[in-house]
């Protein structure tokens, strides 16, 4: 409750009103009996009277009095309208008197060029900033547009927002309203766009690979969105420096998202330039989203495969056969025979590796059916092994068989890396008198591991038509990260049916398993066709790491391998030292030179986990080519490598307006948010914005120093009337 008379304000609750009251009334109450005891005396009745007014002045100070004084403000107050210009805004959507759509950005600039900016300008000074993000007007960030107003403007009165919404950069618009409130600055926003999607077609994103390894299939991945309310068909053909080389039809439902890939095997080596471009349909908006380029380089590298079994089991020797016809792979074989020698011939190795020198230069192992023995693995070389797959890039495929040696390495440091976890109470696997088959999972059928047509070859279903197999490993589940490809076609666990065919990403390196140990009588009627196809797919797909950036004794392993705009990129470098071990002690410094010039140095620090490895993580800062360059002086070795980084566009042309956020923002921060049809309703509010109030500057008695030094007086003056009375 605030009471004012003329330019005083006095405040005070009924409650404190009626305390006062009391206080008076006992202080009357208590005088009057002080001069009733001094014999009804005429100046103790004054000096009583004069105590009950100092207790009266006191009860007066306490209710906070204050002289209210206007001062007329001068300065007039500031309206910043922020105008987004990111390239969203070049959606034509709005639609004007005339009947014809026009761009939210034409809109804008015609809407600030009306008479109400005048109008508004009479009382205020109104100044128009433009905005998209601070990377550039392929993303909006109206989140940091605000920022920066109530950052650097103390005298801004409100703020108008003029955009479409779509805000896809930086933190939530809500997380301003805080700072907004405390200041005082109400946000209005008017939305510029159509509430739905025009209707068009649009190919969002592609990516491929930097580089495959010649025989490695290029796996392109795509996503394309349908704005039309109906179903539509069109088809997306893949372009490989300039000749189509394929073409897959695509159904879209409407307002759906489809993503996909494209797999094709190339024929030689060289720098590719593909092209993928989504069919146009009939009454689409938009024709420049339909396609997009990208580019890949296809090398010729000798891949280092060792396979280490027990048994010469149908299995290995049918793919050491393949793999060592492999104009592409060096094959080393290991046969941990029990209680006979190593065999020896052209592609044996007397032992397993038993240190780091001898095992890093493998790119792809095969473990077969050995386990944990004296007589095969030990721990130690578990350990290397594991060593090997994590920290150096190189991959490790699981290949059961019916001794069921495999289960004992779950205890080994290699538990982490298998992609399942095996089902110990049938250590010896499954055997069926009919032939199973694999049932490829929705991620095996989009996996170009799983893709077994070659070129030219017309598109069936391969995996229903292979050979069937009689037994398999028995596992209970995949372990969680894994990627199940094939499930079998009868075996289900309490998880469901059984995985077959498992990958699995551990930390730099990759695992496959393949339960069934019968890939071999995919030969039948065809001889290696499939065979040979699926396993020479595999060792390429797990080698791809190792060989991004590598040279004797020194590989750069960058990830992504093509970054975005503002993405990081982390850096694993490896090096060996003269003899080929892991390099113990060392420096490994680098350079970067982004694609505008900057060049960065970088520093790679030792991975405490594993030795000969050094890492290292950079910002890509421009679109383009990044160059790296990694030197390590105690070996006098180096490597280059370059990225493309490619530049982030979240800004889709035909999205429709989002509204909700600002909408939010301006409830709790007392402003108002429209539709641009509705733009007068915001424009009324603010012009009340505009106009100035005076300031109001209250001096509170209470805080007076004259006040209450004439308190101070009067209570001196009161206690010295008692002793001169002598009453006290």
């Amino acid at each position: 409750m605030i009471f004012e008379t003329g330019f005083w304000q006095i405040q005070g609750s009924p409650f404190s009103w009626a305390f006062a009251f009391v206080i008076i009334l006992i202080a009357l109450i208590i005088s009057f009996q002080t001069w009733l005891r001094m014999k009804k005396k005429r100046r103790i009745a004054l000096l009583e009277s004069f105590r009950v007014l100092i207790v009266m002045l006191v009860v007066f100070t306490l209710f906070d009095p204050g002289m209210v004084e206007k001062i007329d403000n001068t300065k007039k107050s500031q309206i910043i309208c922020l105008q987004d210009v990111s390239e969203s805004m070049q959606t034509k959507d709005v639609m004007v008197e005339d009947g014809e759509p026009i761009e939210r950005s034409a809109w804008s600039k015609k809407f600030l060029q009306n008479q109400w900016v005048q109008n508004l300008e009479t009382n205020a000074s109104f100044l128009v900033k433009n905005f998209s993000s601070p990377a550039g007007p392929k993303a909006t960030n109206i989140t940091h547009a605000i920022q920066q107003v109530l950052n650097q403007n103390d005298s801004v009165k409100a703020i108008l927002v003029l955009t479409d919404g779509d805000t896809n950069n930086g933190s939530s618009v809500l997380s301003v309203a805080g700072k907004s409130r405390a200041l005082s600055v109400p946000v209005y926003s008017v939305i510029t766009g159509s509430d739905a999607s025009l209707p068009d077609l649009s190919l969002d994103e592609v990516f491929a690979p930097s580089y495959v390894l010649q025989g490695e299939r290029v796996m392109i991945s795509w996503q394309a969105t349908n704005h039309f309310k109906t179903s539509q068909k069109t088809s997306l053909s893949l372009f490989s420096n300039g000749e189509k080389i394929l073409e897959k039809p695509v159904d879209f439902q409407g307002g759906e998202s489809i993503s996909g890939n494209l797999s094709w095997l190339p024929e030689k080596e060289g720098q590719i330039d593909f092209e993928i471009i989504l069919g146009e349909v009939k009454k689409e908006t938009y024709k420049k989203n339909n396609q997009k380029k990208i580019r890949t380089r296809v090398e010729s590298k000798t891949i280092r495969v060792l396979i280490v079994d027990s048994l010469p089991r149908w299995e290995y020797r049918y793919l050491r056969n393949a793999l060592s016809r492999d104009p592409g792979v060096n094959l080393s074989c290991v046969l941990l025979h029990p209680g006979m020698d190593s065999p020896s011939g052209a592609t044996y190795i007397p032992e397993f590796p038993t240190d780091e020198a001898s095992l890093s230069p493998y790119d792809v192992i095969f473990l077969g059916d050995v386990g944990l023995d004296e007589a095969e693995l030990n721990e130690d070389q578990c350990d290397l092994l594991a060593n090997l797959i994590q920290y150096q890039a190189s991959g490790l495929i699981f290949m059961p068989g019916r001794r069921g040696r495999q289960q004992s390495l779950t205890k080994t440091s290699l538990g982490e890396i298998l992609p399942v976890v095996y089902d110990f109470e049938k250590p010896r696997g499954l055997g069926t008198q009919n032939p199973a088959s694999y049932i490829l999972t929705q991620k095996g059928r989009d996996h170009w591991l799983t893709k077994l047509r070659g070129t030219g070859e017309k598109s069936r279903d391969f995996w229903s038509k292979l050979p069937g197999f009689h037994w398999s490993a028995t596992v209970s589940k995949s372990r969680p990260g894994s990627e199940v490809l094939a499930v079998h076609s009868n075996y289900v666990t309490e998880w469901g049916k059984m995985p077959i065919l498992v990958i699995r990403q551990t930390g730099a390196g990759k695992s496959l398993y393949l339960g069934s140990d019968s890939a071999w009588r995919w030969r039948r009627g065809v001889e290696d066709k499939y065979h040979y196809r699926f396993w020479s797919q595999v060792v390429r797909w797990m080698a791809h790491g190792r060989y991004l950036a590598e040279k004797e004794g020194i590989k750069l392993i960058p990830s992504p391998e093509n970054p975005r705009l503002g993405e990081k990129v982390f850096l694993r470098c490896i090096v060996h030292d003269q003899y080929g071990f892991p390099l113990e002690k060392g420096q490994v410094k680098g350079v970067a030179r982004h694609a505008n010039g900057e060049v960065e140095n970088v520093t790679f620090r030792k991975d405490p986990d594993c030795s000969g490895v050094f890492l290292a993580s950079i910002q890509a800062a421009a679109a383009g080519e990044l160059r790296f360059e990694a030197v390590c002086e105690p070996v006098d070795n180096f490597i280059k490598t370059k990225l493309y980084v490619e530049e982030s566009n979240r800004e889709k042309q035909g999205n429709p307006a989002n509204p909700v956020a600002l909408q939010q923002l301006a409830n709790l921060t007392g402003g108002v948010s429209k539709n641009y049809r509705d733009a007068k309703d915001v424009i009324s509010a603010l012009s009340l914005e505009s106009k100035t109030t005076p300031m109001l500057k209250i001096n509170n008695l209470r805080t007076n120093l004259y006040w209450g030094s004439f308190l101070f007086f009067l209570l001196a003056i009161y206690w010295t009337g008692r002793k001169f009375f002598g009453m006290v």
